[in-house]
């Protein structure tokens, strides 16, 4: 009888280890579908590691580590954050031990020229409508356009297979007329009062 309760007792916890397994297998596959479920735009911003973006700040906060068992850490809430924001055109994550004993999130309303640190981590965001930011490159097509409608240059980069990224330029910078630059990749950005740019947004078939 003690034998046969022993094997009871063992099939039991195998039976809920494997049950614990499951659970966490669950759990890590929810946490998958919520990294697919990111916007579009968060997944494909610039990340830019080792470097450091100084000035234009708004607003800075300190990061906490993550909690356990959960997805991402501090440089994804600092980045994410600056997405969710459309007064943010630029972040810089600094690593633990630099400014305090807590990492730190910098975000700013201009894009600054950075250099190579190994405090930082920065990155700029993409967006299907960047007011303010020139993406100079990476060019197959300009034109004109019929008025100062920005949203015109979008629509005409949204009807072509292989834009990618557009910039429209104001009218009396490049001449008379508002001016549409249609693009095959994504080139960096810059902040520029002359141009309004975005990021297609991709298609999910």
């Amino acid at each position: 009888m003690i034998k046969d309760f022993a094997t009871v007792n063992d099939r039991a916890a195998a039976t809920t280890s494997r049950r614990i397994r499951l659970i966490l297998a669950l759990l890590a596959a929810l946490g998958i579908m919520a990294l697919f479920n990111t916007p579009a735009a968060a997944q494909v911003q610039v990340r830019e590691d080792n470097f450091d973006r100084v000035g234009g700040d708004y607003r800075s906060f300190d990061l906490n580590p993550p909690a356990p068992m959960t997805f991402g850490g501090p440089e994804d809430t600092c980045r994410e954050t600056c997405q969710r924001d459309g007064n943010c055109k630029a972040w810089t994550f600094v690593r633990v031990g630099v400014q305090g004993p807590k990492a730190r999130c910098w975000l700013k309303n201009v894009i600054p020229a950075g250099h190579a640190s190994n405090c930082c981590v920065s990155g700029v965001p993409t967006r299907p409508f960047e007011p303010g930011v020139d993406r100079p490159g990476r060019d197959y097509k300009n034109f004109d356009l019929a008025s100062g409608d920005a949203n015109l240059c979008k629509s005409a980069c949204d009807r072509e297979g292989q834009c990618v990224t557009w910039t429209f330029v104001k009218a009396g910078i490049q001449g008379a007329k508002a001016r549409c630059w249609l693009k095959n990749a994504t080139p960096p950005a810059f902040t520029n009062s002359c141009c309004t740019s975005g990021v297609r947004e991709p298609i999910i078939h």
